[in-house]
């Protein structure tokens, strides 16, 4: 059996509160212990021992492999997009070593044969652990339920139809009832159909650019109903990407009341506001739901801080250049930013004082594991886990370029622009990936 012996970091688990200088023992791909040990220490506690690798994790910070909640592959039907295997590759860039694949795919995560691929082509690349969010309708059409149970034992981690195109509450509210029954989360996009055509945020900038809105209406709206869909049904909901003030409000006073809710926000979304599209009017900074106002970004933040909003997603979504070189109006939403993530929560947040380095960890770690009811192998540092690490230097300074991205798209509002603090090596799966030796090969 293997070994690893990751030395002298400052260790953080914020599911067990730990936070100081340690050493951590992986053994057979497992997390095995969580404190003081010299190489000899763990030769003579395990004599079967056939190699033990030694990481020096000195002025790094070594946390629990980084958990994505929100990951777009193109995978059954659209492998051009992204695949499953480069997805998982690009996932341990950024330090993270579990990712939920969403169901917006063509065909739709809809079968247990597609949710087997998913499982089964992350398997296969050997990089970060992909697993399926399976569609909650057939097609994702909002008409008939899919095969619930059958998607559970196949390996589907939560349940969401992913911006379909069709409002249907009745459908919504029958399924969240019969999702109830097996323990998993149903996550709701957080914008109305009917409400959300349009190019960026709804209001003044977009009237300065002239552009199509989409008002914060559409999310309160839908936020609030699924809220109340869950007080019906006792269903875990789980709000995606929230962007707007209202949003925030709905989903807290939806928690004051005992409701089973929690929520997420994405990365980018705390990074950049309205203001910043109209003046760039850049294709990359079009995502969806767009990026709001400054008094949006900040209502955000005061969810996090709060705890109303538990989680920090990379909503990461590959677009081809000649699509994103397309008019505003008619380009495509989504940006690449498994890679970043990290850079920008450490940027956005824990220096400007938002969140405390623990806090922030968490977010993107034991909180999205326990969305996704991966918990008991994923998102922290206890005997027993899945031995998934993330070792990063909070001090790293760097610039996005389309070089500094392993994606093959290189969509993204962060060009040019410099985050501080970036993955250096991760381990899953019972090895260790030197992150800067793998970015130097692969150039």
């Amino acid at each position: 059996m293997d070994a690893i012996l990751v030395k002298g970091g400052r260790v953080i688990d914020p599911a067990s509160g730990f936070d100081g200088e340690a050493d951590v023992v992986v053994l057979g791909g497992r997390i095995a212990a969580v404190g003081k040990f010299g190489e000899q220490d763990v030769r003579g506690q395990y004599r079967s021992l056939d190699h033990l690798q030694i990481v020096d994790a000195r002025h790094l910070v070594v946390c629990p492999g980084l958990v994505d909640l929100r990951c777009h592959v193109g995978e059954p039907g659209k492998d051009s997009e992204e695949t499953v295997a480069h997805a998982a590759e690009v996932a341990i860039h950024g330090g993270f070593t579990t990712v939920a694949a969403m169901p917006d795919t063509d065909p739709a995560l809809d079968t247990v044969a597609s949710a087997l691929l998913v499982r089964r082509q992350s398997e296969q690349a050997g990089f970060a652990d992909v697993h399926p969010v399976c569609a909650l309708t057939r097609n994702r059409a909002g008409e008939e339920l899919a095969e619930v149970g059958q998607l559970v034992e196949a390996g589907a981690v939560a349940f969401s139809d992913e911006q379909r195109a069709v409002d249907a509450p009745a459908t919504l509210l029958r399924a969240m009832a019969y999702v109830s029954m097996f323990d998993r989360a149903v996550i709701e996009f957080s914008q109305d159909p009917a409400l959300s055509g349009g190019a960026m945020n709804a209001g003044y900038e977009a009237m300065l650019a002239g552009l199509p809105g989409i008002p914060s209406v559409a999310e309160e709206l839908a936020v609030a109903r699924a809220c109340m869909f869950a007080r019906e049904t006792g269903c875990h909901y789980h709000a995606a990407l929230l962007t707007t003030r209202n949003g925030v409000r709905a989903v807290k006073r939806a928690q004051r009341l005992g409701v089973r809710v929690t929520a997420e926000a994405g990365a980018l979304h705390l990074a950049f506001t309205d203001a910043e599209v109209r003046k760039a009017y850049d294709t990359n900074f079009k995502l969806f739901p767009p990026l709001r106002t400054r008094d949006d970004v900040e209502w955000l933040k005061r969810g996090l801080r709060e705890g109303v909003i538990t989680c920090i997603s990379s909503s990461h979504r590959g677009v081809a250049p000649q699509d994103k070189e397309l008019e505003f109006g008619t380009a495509p939403f989504g940006a690449v930013s498994l890679e970043t993530t990290l850079g920008v929560v450490l940027t956005h947040l824990v220096r400007t004082g938002d969140l405390s380095l623990v806090d922030a960890i968490g977010r993107l770690t034991i909180h999205p594991a326990r969305v996704l009811r991966l918990d008991s192998r994923k998102g922290a540092i206890q005997p027993g886990h899945d031995g998934d690490l993330c070792l990063f230097d909070p001090l790293d300074e760097w610039e996005v370029t389309p070089a500094a991205l392993t994606s093959f798209k290189k969509n993204t509002p962060l060009l040019g622009q410099r985050l501080k603090g970036r993955a250096r090596q991760v381990v899953t799966r019972g090895r260790v990936f030197d992150l800067r030796a793998l970015a130097a090969a692969a150039k």
